[in-house]
């Protein structure tokens, strides 16, 4: 969250600077906002002297005297910039000075200044011991490193770390919140170095992490350290030489209480202490401090604030940053005292261009390329971006479904986001036309995770971690008279689970199966079995969990596919079947006699980290299927793919690992006749000629997301959608949108 706009953000002299120091397309920037009338409007930005997307500048942001610093957090060489405060916001503000390391992981990530004097985070080292240095910035600009030799505090902070870090005259003081403690150092009167003077720790004994240190600030003589999880803030004073406690700062509303403390900011003698929905603010009167009022509420979800450093104070002015608003887009409210009280005057957000939508006409993909985007053998007939599809700001897509009404011969996409799902009609692929939104279910939470199936012209849709969801269903028929956008509403919810992970339908029986379930009848994560043959009106079936597996051994699913078997296993034709990608193993199940569903058998494979999903061939001999964390967790090399014999059911054999020449996370795979379609997340579509079954070979790729390198991501596409008879293949890619596809070669089916 750091790295998103609002993971630093800083007030100096009539400017809102706010870090966003990583986005997909362009470069870290640092936004400057300056007062238009009642309200802030946005100026010139600051980039490094030579952008590059992922440099990570704007990573940490502190003032000293006239000058702006900023930290960077990138890949490769790495440094803190100077900057003249009067030379911010004319639109050609360039460094007066930097300070540069090589490849030093972390350095440039915390800053904290005090009068000329800054400290920087400059390295985490490989025991995950932090060090700081001390530079000091001239009159002209100029920067050196001096304050004595860096400061080194012990190897616990691990690669992240301080998350705080505040800097006195004789003070310097960094908080290690993932292990409850805070790091003091003092410097000697007169001298240069700084020495250790011990650390502070929560009272009592916690029995969890209390994220402890998670802000720091100073102020009236006294440090003070939020520890949000236990919702207060901790005063101390230095007497007799050590530093004690000496009190403690609790919310005034005791509502306000989760996440108290999770931000401080200082300025002079007025601190400001962040909640979850509002900020106190306390004046110091010598000898106390003394609550004097508090904000408006500022999130109306609840939500932690994130950062300890996400609050400051200026003039009659407060910023409070939410780099996790917005579904992680990020935000600023900012608050202006009136009359003696705290009101909001603003939320500030980034101007970024949205990708452009393409209409009108096929993109043939021509030497590797179509649009921009990376391809072979893969054309673009449209794309729609995410801001045209009824999403909230932010709102990341996830799965992708379709239906071809059967009186009209249209063809529909289905299109799931974090909020809702979306319906876009795409009979004429090169003009696709958005319909509508279904929005979430009414008290339900907005989530990563959304999923839909169809049935008998009906869609039945799921979402995970998302309370009290249930699963929806619509009827798609409704888009037949679709003129002009529209918000619709569910035609009926199924109440028997509240959040599942996914849905899955067997069309041939009427029965759907809905896996990752919370709920009175969670079925341990394994199935929860619907019979939806009258789709308005879903009825509980039975349950099926296969025994000891799933990472907790209840035989949690991640994704199932049932079907009536027709394979080579005589014993079981005829028969319902389902296999499921169970986390840790595959999973073979009977279902036919939904009050005794069978376990017909289990099998493990080499390295697996998390079986997540997969697909039978249409004569039911071979499975398909993916592990989505052995790449990222180094057990394999390269993307793979497994390809299992299921001859014998009672037996499945691992046949061979198929390996792409990309080393993305796996994600979604359907087969089509003889065409595997896979969506393996950073590395797009990959479609693959599966006549000989065990030795599959890539005809085509489409890449959504062709300005990222970083192999291990889990952005970019979530699903994909290949049984439209027209041969239009539809997309989702999570922070880009639909895009509308035809491979060159059509599957041959049968």
């Amino acid at each position: 969250m750091a790295q998103a706009f609002g993971g630093s953000v800083l007030l100096a002299d009539g400017y809102i600077l706010v870090g966003e120091a990583a986005h997909e397309r362009e470069p870290g920037t640092v936004w400057v906002f300056a007062r238009d009338g009642d309200g802030w409007s946005s100026v010139a930005p600051l980039r490094g002297p030579t952008p590059q997307t992922g440099d990570g500048f704007g990573t940490a942001l502190a003032r000293s005297g006239n000058f702006v610093v900023v930290g960077t957090r990138g890949p490769g060489d790495v440094a803190v910039y100077i900057y003249r405060l009067e030379d911010i916001g004319n639109g050609n503000a360039q460094p007066s000075s930097f300070l540069a390391s090589q490849q030093n992981q972390g350095f440039g990530s915390v800053l904290a200044a005090s009068g000329d004097n800054v400290m920087v985070s400059t390295g985490t080292g490989e025991q995950g011991e932090q060090t700081m240095g001390m530079f000091a910035i001239g009159p002209d600009g100029s920067s050196g490193w001096g304050g004595g030799p860096p400061v080194t505090a012990p190897a616990s902070f691990g690669r992240m770390g301080p998350s705080a870090l505040v800097l006195g005259e004789d003070l310097l003081a960094f908080g290690d919140p993932f292990n409850d403690v805070v790091h003091l150092f003092e410097r000697a009167s007169g001298g240069d170095s700084w020495e250790p003077a011990g650390t502070l720790t929560p009272p009592g004994e916690p029995s969890q992490r209390t994220f402890f240190g998670f802000s720091l600030a100073i102020g009236g003589g006294e440090l003070l350290v939020g520890q949000f999880q236990a919702g207060v803030v901790h005063r101390y004073a230095k007497v007799g030489g050590t530093w004690q406690s000496a009190g403690t700062l609790e919310p005034g509303d005791d509502e306000m209480r989760a996440g108290y403390g999770a931000s401080l900011a200082v300025d002079g003698e007025t601190l400001l202490v962040g909640g979850t929905q509002q900020f106190d603010e306390y004046r110091w009167n010598g000898e106390d401090w003394i609550r004097t009022g508090a904000s408006p509420q500022y999130n109306a979800d609840g939500a932690l604030v994130p950062t300890g450093t996400g609050l400051h104070l200026g003039d009659q002015v407060a910023v409070l940053a939410d780099p996790s608003a917005d579904f992680g887009l990020g935000a600023v409210t900012v608050f202006s005292r009136e009359s003696g009280e705290w009101q909001q005057s603003g939320r500030l957000v980034a101007d970024h261009e949205p990708l452009p939508a393409i209409t009108g006409g096929e993109v043939t993909c021509e030497d590797g390329e179509a649009a921009g985007y990376d391809c072979d053998e893969v054309d673009l007939l449209a794309f729609v971006p995410w801001e045209e599809l009824g999403a909230a700001r932010g709102a990341r897509l996830n799965d992708i479904w379709g239906w071809t009404d059967p009186e009209t011969g249209r063809e529909y996409a289905i299109v799931c986001h974090m909020d809702g799902t979306s319906f876009v009609d795409v009979t004429d692929p090169y003009n696709p036309r958005y319909l509508g939104n279904l929005p979430k279910t009414e008290g339900s939470r907005a989530n990563t995770w959304r999923d839909a199936k169809v049935f008998n012209n009906h869609a039945f849709i799921v979402a995970d971690g998302a309370g009290e969801h249930g699963m929806q269903v619509f009827d798609l028929t409704r888009l037949r008279d679709v003129t002009e956008p529209e918000t619709f509403d569910a035609d009926a919810l199924y109440t028997g689970i509240t959040s599942s992970h996914n849905v899955a339908i067997n069309e041939e029986t009427g029965f759907a199966y809905l896996v990752g379930s919370s709920g009175e009848e969670s079925c341990g994560g394994g199935s929860h079995m619907v019979d939806i043959n009258d789709p308005l009106n879903p009825v509980f079936a039975g349950c099926f969990a296969h025994p000891n597996t799933g990472r907790r051994g209840t035989g949690n699913s991640h994704d199932t596919q049932c079907v009536i078997y027709h394979g080579p296993d005589e014993e079981y034709r005829g028969r319902e079947i389902c296999v499921n990608s169970n986390e840790t193993a595959l999973s073979v199940a009977d279902v036919t006699d939904k009050d005794n569903p069978v376990a017909v058998s289990s099998a493990a494979y080499p390295n697996v980290a998390y079986a997540h999903q997969g697909w039978l061939t249409d004569d039911h001999r071979y499975f398909y299927s993916n592990d989505e964390l052995d790449e990222v967790n180094g057990l394999v090399e390269a993307t793979r793919t497994l390809v299992w014999d299921l001859e014998d059911l009672d037996d499945p054999l691992l046949l061979t690992e198929y390996y792409s020449d990309t080393q993305a996370t796996d994600h979604n795979l359907y087969v089509r006749g003889n065409r595997l379609y896979m969506t393996n997340n950073r590395a797009g579509l990959r479609v693959l000629d599966i006549s000989d079954p065990e030795n599959p070979v890539e005809v085509g790729h489409f890449d959504t997301t062709p300005w990222s390198d970083d192999a291990a991501g889990f952005d970019g596409t979530w699903s994909v959608y290949p049984y439209f008879e027209s041969g239009t293949v539809v997309i989702s890619s999570r922070r880009e949108g639909l895009f509308i596809v035809k491979p060159r070669v059509r599957p041959l089916i049968g």
